[in-house]
């Protein structure tokens, strides 16, 4: 049996001594295949022509420290490539720096072929680890991002996605304005960044309702072994938790002004101090915060602290409730049901079902919607969802939308379709009969508005023909 041949990994030895360049060509290229550069103009020409893996790059080429020098070039254009540093002196605080820089690892000129070989075998191995987490990272990234998505195809969801892109990576305070049950968390779980290694940086939610009384500066700040009764061991508070990502206070408007005052100092120092400790703990975060309630009023009312206000609301981000954005509602469906199948069974919503549930003025917004899909799907004994199949709430809403539309013998569904057959009947006649042009001026879907015309018996061939030839006599 022949055995497979694999293709040798790509190492760049960049080195200004002709003799090093070849030893190294020599005793590597039965593991590696071997390119050389003699300078860092030479090896980033050939970063740009091959897909090198790791860079043995000299510390001093054409002027002391060329290496070094060059290193964040060579990162900026392959920020995955493995630099080893070699030196035939013993630079302890060049390499260090070159560590800082990024350097995985040193190696001494002087060293003997096989400890050559046991260092690169490591190396790459360390490489190997790295990738796979790196790839472990974004998967985790993408499942974490798939769960939190915003669903919705409305100008105010494609707004919202624009923004939360836009700022991500910003490391700005936020505050997510919104009614309950509109996706707050969502929207903020859905800023976390990746850091530079591609891990999600940390996200620590906090109920602000559950910062009251003694033990609220030992959630947020943390607490020293000790420090007080019932204090058996040390804990980092959720500010130290934080670090490096973001803190999110769900409804600020909870937290006492007491504990306001503190926060307030911790955002403008960005510091804490553990109960019980004088050690004072620098950090770095992002605080993003929710609340339903107006934070002016709140201010006015002496309830909530300007300068606090001031300090969180950097950028402001407003979460439109369900009822302005109702057009979402069949995707929201979708979402839900798969979400909440049961055995692989999922629900269906008749298209008359999905007529009330766009009449009910959804109060507690698209929980409310999450709810009932996954009432249905534990209860009905239906696939396909109708009318008689909802909670009673929402047949009851309807009636009252009917009651609303005034008395009459046509049912609320018959007006609701008469109003549109004539609406849609009026645009195509000052369309000529051209859908596509009443498509993007109603701003719908072609397909859904070739289905709606079918439905009502407005469009065929004849008819846009005889538009189209009475529109040209008027000309």
């Amino acid at each position: 049996m022949t055995a497979i041949k694999t293709e040798k990994p790509k190492l760049l030895v960049c080195d200004d001594d002709e003799s090093i360049r070849l030893a190294l060509k020599t005793f590597l290229s039965r593991k590696f295949d071997i390119l050389t550069a003699t300078n860092g103009d030479e090896a980033l020409h050939i970063l740009d022509e091959n897909l090198i893996e790791m860079l043995l790059l000299d510390i001093n080429l054409r002027w002391e420290n060329e290496g070094l020098e060059y290193m964040p070039k060579f990162l900026k254009k392959e920020p995955e490539l493995s630099i080893i540093m070699i030196s035939g002196r013993r630079e302890f605080e060049v390499v260090r720096e070159a560590m800082r820089q990024g350097a995985s690892d040193y190696i001494d000129k002087d060293a003997e072929p096989e400890e050559w070989l046991l260092n690169l075998d490591r190396a790459f191995e360390r490489r190997r680890l790295f990738l796979q987490s790196q790839r472990s990272n974004r998967e985790l990234c993408e499942r974490v991002n798939k769960e939190n998505e915003l669903i919705g195809k409305s100008q105010a969801i494609l707004n919202l996605k624009a923004l939360v892109q836009k700022i991500r990576n910003a490391g700005t305070n936020v505050v997510i304005h919104g009614e309950t049950g509109t996706g707050k968390e969502v929207i903020a779980r859905q800023l976390r960044a990746m850091d530079k290694k591609g891990r999600l940086e940390p996200f620590v939610p906090i109920d602000s309702a559950t910062i009251q009384g003694t033990m609220a500066e030992s959630i947020l700040f943390g607490h020293e072994k000790g420090a007080f009764t019932g204090a058996f061991e040390r804990r980092k508070g959720a500010f130290e938790e934080a670090d490096q990502g973001s803190i999110y206070l769900d409804e600020v408007t909870n937290m006492p002004l007491e504990i306001q005052r503190k926060l307030l100092r911790v955002l403008q120092e960005k510091e804490v101090r553990r109960l019980g400790s004088s050690k004072v703990i620098h950090l770095n975060f992002r605080v993003v915060c929710a609340t339903n309630r107006p934070l002016e009023k709140m201010i006015k009312e002496g309830k909530f602290l300007e300068d606090l206000y001031q300090r969180l609301n950097v950028i402001p981000i407003y979460v439109p409730p369900l009822r302005d954005r109702i057009e979402d509602l069949p995707l929201l469906l979708n979402y839900f049901v798969d979400k909440h199948a049961q055995g692989g069974r999922a629900l269906e919503f008749s298209e008359d079902a999905i007529s009330v549930l766009k009449t009910y003025p959804w109060l507690g917004n698209v929980r409310e919607l999450q709810n009932l899909v996954a009432y249905l799907s534990v209860v009905s004994d239906m696939d396909v969802i109708e009318i008689s199949d909802l909670p009673p709430k929402f047949r009851e809403a309807t009636k009252d939308a009917a009651l609303l539309a005034g008395k009459s013998k046509t049912s609320f569904y018959e007006k609701v379709a008469a109003f549109e057959k004539e609406f849609l009947l009026k645009e195509y006649r000052n369309t000529g009969g051209n859908v596509s042009m009443m498509a993007k001026n109603l701003k719908m879907d072609r397909s859904h508005l070739y289905a709606k015309l079918k439905i009502y018996g407005i469009h065929s061939k004849k008819r846009s023909t005889e538009l189209t030839a009475t529109s040209s006599a008027a000309v």
